[in-house]
């Protein structure tokens, strides 16, 4: 049986196949001038060029069509989805080309092989079917590579409108005019569909409020080829208010022309709220809303200037509220802070929206009173301040009582300076406050004098333990029945550098106000502790010193200060100390004050109760805090033997509750022997006071208990 010929290799296939090389070389000529083509390797120009020349070859060796056929399109056996053409065409989208830039290659390529072919030997010999044969195959391979063109460029297309989609932001195209050639689904979204499919929306429409603007910086990019950036606050279809920030880049084609502008927009409504917020607690006070101190202070610099640039005066009020500590401690600070919520509510009431409240730390409020007119209508307002104030205040379904200290001070009359005024304002309220509470105090330079006083003695009291100005004086207290020496109360003198003695009613104030009162308690605790031990082994016995403790030492930490140091003194000294505390004390029935009395008694201290009878303790409060001593106050000593019976009547109560409460009682103050007597007929246990001995040094003290 005959075997069947191999099929005749067509002409211009051998003539491809030989001249290969050539024929790329030509290619890659072409390609380069293509703009995406410019800077590509040549590996990636000719990609899959070899391959489809090949497959044109191959094509131009398949059989022709029959006779009477020639209508029909030749078989297309090597050109499947996944040819050598079909790679190009997909390749070439991945490389930037445009369609017209892959179409313009194929042109290359047929002009390529038609020119070596006429420069070869072959000359002019092709025939018509050979030329229409190859026309037809380089087509096929054109549509191939259009095709994967077009199909790749779609799939990319829809991959970036996935990726562009998966975010919040918009994304969008537009021509210069804004018109949208398109939009995320973000932004497809808060358009809307369109009113018809024959208009075309504007980016703007999302916001029509901000089209104009829009508009002009869209124009601005178009023109100036400048990235634009902006902001814009809307209200939505919803309902709901937004803040975009948005970007736009000029879309710059191969010939220079604009023709499309591209961006992004992004929703910072949260950061925008948090920057308020941050804004907002800068500036403002977190529990009442008002200005906090920084704002304050801002405002009072404004005001000033504003005010020496007018005829008006400005005035300056500084707000302090009496009994706010009672409260807080009372009543927990949840308490406090409702209360002082309601005071920033009220004092707002009484003011002109052009004037500022401010709450400048703890209870301590400021009022800016600007453009006025007449110092009168000043104290008006106070006084409405104050009545409002003193009003009852509603907390936790209890009713809570306050009141304020107002200073003032005028602008420019007594100062020019913000923090001229505000020191003044401070000073008034210091007088306010120590005059009774409840009141006002205009600012005077008296009250500047007196305050340079007190600074300067506070300054002076700071560096008197330094300096060791201070001593502790040791007054004997007496057992009246025996009157022998049997206990002593330490006091603090102060030796001033001006020569002067001062005595502890003087400076004791301040250095509870300024917190110094911790460091002089545990000084004088310091040194009693080693003279009750020096004294007992002169007696033979334990003898007892008195120290007093100051309610601030109980209640707050001090300046210098830890209470563990107390403590291990009291511990070591143990019965030869006794704290000697005020009534007000057994009133502050919080866990820190009991824990402290606890702790006190735990390490065998013993406890007094000093001025009694003038302050607000009831017979629960001595029973409920274990109390050794009772101190008869001075005052009812002394109006023993006056035309006043009463200084008897309260003194002996006082000394017969105690004996049933099994209490001690000790009466200071004691000057006369008239005095000294009936206290001893009314069962009195020790006395103190000027008929015994005045305070005096430890060696003077050890002088009078040797000689008994």
């Amino acid at each position: 049986m005959d075997q069947p010929s191999p099929p005749k290799e067509a002409r211009i296939a051998r003539f491809i196949r030989a001249h290969l090389q050539e024929i790329l070389q030509n290619w890659d000529a072409f390609a380069r001038s293509i703009p995406a083509a410019r800077y590509l390797p040549a590996a990636t120009l000719r990609d899959h060029a070899a391959g489809m020349l090949g497959a044109i070859a191959d094509r131009l060796d398949l059989p022709a069509a029959l006779p009477g056929a020639a209508a029909e399109s030749p078989p297309h056996d090597g050109f499947e989805s996944d040819t050598q053409a079909g790679q190009h065409g997909a390749g070439r989208v991945g490389a930037g080309f445009s369609a017209n830039d892959t179409v313009a290659e194929f042109r290359a390529l047929r002009a390529s092989v038609m020119g070596l072919w006429a420069a070869s030997e072959h000359g002019r010999d092709l025939g018509s079917e050979d030329m229409m044969r190859f026309n037809d195959a380089v087509d096929q391979a054109l549509e191939e590579s259009l095709q994967a063109f077009f199909t790749e460029k779609d799939e990319l297309a829809h991959r970036f409108d996935t990726l562009l989609s998966a975010t919040p932001d918009l994304h969008y195209i537009t021509d210069v005019d804004g018109l949208v050639l398109y939009a995320n689904k973000a932004l497809a979204k808060l358009l809307g569909p369109p009113a018809s499919p024959a208009v075309r929306q504007h980016l703007g429409d999302f916001a029509p409020a901000f089209a104009a603007q829009l508009r002009r910086d869209l124009r601005a990019v178009a023109e100036t080829r400048a990235t634009g950036r902006g902001e814009l606050a809307c209200t939505l279809a919803d309902g709901t208010a937004h803040t975009y920030r948005y970007i736009l880049l000029p879309v710059i084609n191969q010939d220079g022309t604009i023709d499309a502008i591209t961006g992004t927009a992004r929703n910072i409504s949260e950061l925008k709220a948090s920057e308020a917020q941050i804004l907002r607690n800068a500036y403002y006070d977190s529990l009442t809303g008002l200005p906090n101190r920084i704002l304050f202070r801002e405002r009072l610099d404004h005001d000033v200037r504003r005010a020496a640039r007018t005829e008006f005066a400005l005035a300056l009020l500084f707000i302090d509220l009496d009994g706010f500590k009672e409260v807080n401690d009372r009543f927990g600070h949840d308490a406090g802070d409702q209360l002082l919520l309601q005071v920033a509510q009220r004092l707002q009431a009484c003011v002109r929206a052009t004037d500022t409240v401010a709450r400048i730390g703890g209870d301590e409020f400021t009022v800016i009173l600007n453009e006025v007119s007449r110092i009168a209508f000043v104290e008006v307002l106070v006084c409405e301040i104050l009545a409002d104030l003193a009003r009852p205040f509603s907390i936790a379904g209890k009713e809570v009582h306050v009141s304020g200290s107002i200073g003032i001070t005028i602008c420019p009359q007594d100062a020019h300076l913000p923090d001229d005024l505000l020191r003044n304002a401070d000073q008034a309220m210091f007088v306010a406050k120590h005059a009774g509470r409840n009141r006002f105090s205009y600012f005077t330079p008296d009250i500047r004098d007196s305050a340079s006083a007190r600074l300067r003695a506070i300054d002076q009291l700071r560096q008197a333990l330094a300096r060791r100005e201070l001593r502790v004086y040791y007054q004997p207290i007496v057992e009246l029945a025996s009157e022998a020496i049997v206990k002593a109360e330490a006091l603090v003198r102060w030796h001033h550098p001006d020569g002067s003695l001062v005595l502890p009613q003087h400076f004791i104030g301040i250095a509870e106000e300024t917190g110094l009162i911790g460091e002089i308690d545990a000084w004088v605790l310091a040194q009693a502790v080693p003279c009750a031990a020096r004294l007992g082994e002169l007696t033979g016995a334990p003898f007892q010193i008195s120290v007093n403790k100051s309610p601030v030492g109980f209640t707050r930490r001090v300046i210098g200060h830890g209470w563990e140091e107390d403590l291990a003194l009291f511990n070591s000294a143990g019965a030869r100390i006794a704290v000697e505390i005020t009534e007000g004390m057994l009133l502050d029935d919080s866990p820190g004050v009991r824990d402290k009395l606890a702790r006190l008694q735990k390490a065998g201290v013993q406890f007094t109760i000093d001025d009694f009878g003038i302050g607000y303790s009831s017979m629960a409060y001595l029973n409920k805090f274990k109390v050794d001593f009772l101190k008869i106050d001075q005052s009812f000593v002394k109006d023993m033997h006056t035309t006043n019976p009463r200084g008897q009547i309260f003194a002996e109560t006082i000394i017969m509750m105690a004996h049933k409460l099994g209490l001690k009682v000790i009466a200071e103050g004691v000057e006369t022997a008239s005095q000294r007597d009936w206290l001893r007929q009314a069962g009195c246990d020790y006395a103190q006071g000027f008929l015994f001995s005045p305070a005096t040094t430890e060696e003077r003290f050890a002088q009078l208990l040797q000689a008994g």
